[in-house]
């Protein structure tokens, strides 16, 4: 839509506000996902490229199924409160590989941490008994659940001593040491985290919700509880990493 806010390619905090209002979430999803060159690498699109080809390498899909989200891709956080909050190259880049294949793997691996946060206690000649989950644990399924429904996987909805979440966290880590694709400025390189959509569709449904979302904090609705129910921010994080020397 040439002359329109949909066609801007990093809206200002203004033209956020106007933007939701004017375009329904699937569409400004479809539009931030498809149309144009993440901000991070706003300057030089053949680091995108190549680091969608990085990516796709580390988890063997390809460069087509990788994306970035947040505010890497917008240039701003998409929070209400922060919609004024440029992306700076400390902040990570979030990144969303679709993959259908990946998804099942990590949803079946965490089921490994799920049976052993609830393996009944086996005693000879005694019926098994449940253990009591604790609220922390029980907070982690939920949070594993309620993703893994919407067909979105993230490691940051498992607690920090699964297997599963730290091999997915490490694999980012080494991707993040590539300078090569990722290096922003002569002493900073951007940490890499990530989630995996099962389908392109979840994916779009996904960013649609978080703007969605945006809107209505923007008109100051009232959020859901379960809306409000995330893995806050220091629990999502990976450790900072430095090129070697």
């Amino acid at each position: 839509m040439p002359g329109t806010l949909l066609a801007k390619t990093y809206p200002t905090a203004d033209e956020w506000r106007k933007l939701v209002t004017m375009f329904s979430p699937t569409a400004i999803a479809h539009k931030l996902l498809l149309a144009h060159i993440p901000y991070v690498f706003r300057d030089e699109p053949l680091k995108f490229a190549l680091f969608r080809r990085i990516m796709a390498d580390a988890f063997k899909v390809e460069p087509s199924s990788v994306f970035i989200v947040g505010s890497a891709m917008a240039g701003r956080s998409l929070k209400g409160a922060k919609i004024d909050q440029v992306y700076s190259p400390k902040s990570d880049i979030d990144t969303l590989i679709v993959s259908e294949h990946l998804f099942a793997r990590y949803v079946m691996d965490s089921l490994t941490w799920l049976r052993d946060a609830t393996m009944p206690k086996f005693e000879k000649g005694k019926k098994p008994q449940s253990p009591t989950v604790e609220p922390e644990v029980a907070k982690h399924m939920n949070w594993l659940s309620m993703h893994a429904c919407k067909g979105i996987w993230r490691p940051d909805s498992l607690p920090p001593a699964a297997e599963v979440r730290n091999r997915f966290f490490n694999t980012f880590a080494d991707v993040s040491l590539k300078t090569l694709g990722l290096q922003l400025s002569e002493d900073t390189v951007a940490r890499v985290n990530g989630r995996i959509a099962r389908s392109f569709e979840d994916a779009v449904d996904d960013l649609a919700a978080s703007i969605h979302r945006l809107r209505r904090e923007f008109e100051g609705e009232e959020l859901a509880p379960e809306e409000l129910v995330e893995p806050p921010p220091e629990e999502a994080g990976i450790p900072k990493t430095k090129p070697p020397k």
